[in-house]
């Protein structure tokens, strides 16, 4: 049997670190077949250089790299080149980024191979053959360079959720990625986050979903979920769950029977996850008050704009109207939600209006919304706007380097021009000072938040020189 290392690349300068689930799940078929594993996680080992240079000194099969775009491409690209400058392991990348470009990403010379899609049935096929020293060219799911040419293979079945094998925790440390305090209300607790199922049956233009998961949703059944769940909780005192999943709600009668199963074993947590608007819509008052009364404080809500024609552009499916339903709906049984995208190819300065407008409902109807500032929406492969932004006049990068330095702060798109990114940008600022004017502080903090009040019923986002003195407070109440 082969020793394999997995490494998980710094995102960004995130202030949470979420378990390297991805990484965990690939590893435990590994481990039941009698390989060894050792997990990497740049993230939160500050040595992670001189432990990789350890274990490459331990003749490794492979080191695979799970990958997202921007930023972690470039530290991949770093770990990569170390790999390959001392020891003689194939170096393999896995996750988003290669899954859905994976003839560009096998154009680097520090890369063997690609797993595209899920890896945990793949990666285990590769691993054995490798080990074996037999041929991989047939596998499912991979990409590959053979003479000089790169070979992408046809795609892999999703696999079954409720097959996988039980998550192998003991290769992290656990306690480094409990956030000490709950997603859903702030207050503190111990959160951790937890897939319970993939993928996503809509078609929104700017989501990789349709290119990675092809519309497919699949889940763990609610009896696997709330095992888990009663794992987690004895093991490491959980007391808040995340649901990282593309869709949580999808399946309205599994998410009924993990409520009533958490409510006859008595299990008293907190749950945050996504919900589409008119999933809400379609919930009746029992069904509110059962996911409230199971632990559910807030739904991370995808809105993206208050443009009914912006809306129909995206595909988003949701009209107006039922984003304030939903938010009344959430509101009777106190359940918060959010947030917002904007920069659309196409989207003019009144579309963008219209979004202000609404946040600004949103807030009538419930002051303690969570309304986060806007992004600018960036184009990633896979996507339906991907080729329509080329269209549009966006050059994509042409490389893995030029994909390390891309995300929303730092990629000017043509359709974007000054203004509109200077109304995006300073809407974003203030966004987070309207509940200043429900629930004051100090008279500071009154008159700053009926200020931000005023401009923003009147769009006023152009220009921003109170920023400088916000700036100031906001640096003193820190201090």
């Amino acid at each position: 049997m082969s020793k394999v290392i997995l490494f998980f690349p710094i995102i960004r300068n995130a202030e949470k670190n979420f378990l390297p689930l991805g990484l965990l799940l690939i590893a435990a078929p590994l481990i039941k077949r009698g390989h060894s594993v050792k997990i990497i996680d740049q993230r939160v080992e500050s040595d992670w250089k001189e432990k990789l240079l350890n274990e490459l000194k331990k003749d490794p099969l492979l080191v695979g790299i799970s990958v997202l775009t921007s930023k972690p491409i470039s530290y991949g690209l770093e770990v990569s080149k170390l790999v390959k400058q001392n020891s003689k392991a194939k170096v393999v990348w896995g996750g988003f980024h290669p899954s859905l470009s994976p003839q560009q990403t096998l154009e680097n010379e520090f890369i063997d191979m690609v797993v595209i899609r899920e890896g945990d049935e793949t990666l285990l096929e590769l691993v054995d053959k490798l080990d074996k020293g037999q041929s991989y060219d047939d596998i499912l799911g991979i990409g590959y360079k053979k003479k000089g040419k790169i070979h992408i293979n046809p795609q892999r079945n999703f696999i079954d959720l409720d097959k996988q094998l039980p998550i192998p925790y003991h290769l992290v440390d656990v306690e480094k990625y409990i956030q000490p305090e709950s997603f859903s209300t702030g207050e503190p607790g111990r959160d951790l986050v937890l897939y319970t199922s993939r993928g996503c049956p809509f078609h929104c233009t700017f989501c990789y979903n349709k290119g990675l998961n092809q519309r497919r949703w699949r889940s763990q059944s609610a009896e696997t979920v709330v095992a888990e769940i009663k794992k987690l909780i004895n093991d490491y005192q959980i007391t808040s769950f995340h649901f990282q999943d593309d869709e949580f709600f999808t399946n309205l009668k599994r998410v009924e029977k993990i409520c009533k199963l958490l409510l006859a074993e008595n299990i008293k947590v907190e749950f945050v996850s996504s919900c589409r608007i008119d999933y809400v819509c379609r919930m009746d008052d029992d069904f509110l008050k059962l996911i409230r009364k199971s632990g559910f404080r807030t739904m991370q809500l995808g809105i993206e704009s208050g443009s009914p024609r912006v809306l129909k552009m995206i595909r988003k499916d949701i009209t107006v109207e039922q984003v304030l339903e939903a938010v009344a709906k959430l509101k009777k049984f106190d359940i918060e939600g959010k947030y917002f995208m904007s920069g659309f190819p196409g989207e003019t300065i009144e579309d963008m209006y219209k979004t202000t407008d609404l946040m600004l409902e949103i807030k009538k109807i419930n002051p303690y919304s969570r309304v986060p500032g806007w992004r600018i929406f960036t184009p990633f492969p896979g996507t339906d706007l991907y080729q329509t932004s080329i269209d549009n006049g966006w050059i994509p990068p042409k490389n893995l380097e030029e994909w390390a330095n891309y995300d929303f702060s730092t990629v000017k798109m043509p359709w974007v021009s000054k203004r509109k990114e200077k109304i995006i940008r300073n809407a974003a600022y203030l966004v987070k000072f309207l509940r200043l004017q429900d629930k004051p502080l100090s008279w500071i903090h009154r008159i700053l938040g009926r200020w931000v009040g005023f401009r923003w019923r009147n769009h006023l986002f152009s220009f921003l020189p109170e920023k400088y003195f916000i700036d100031i407070i906001k640096n003193f109440n820190k201090k």
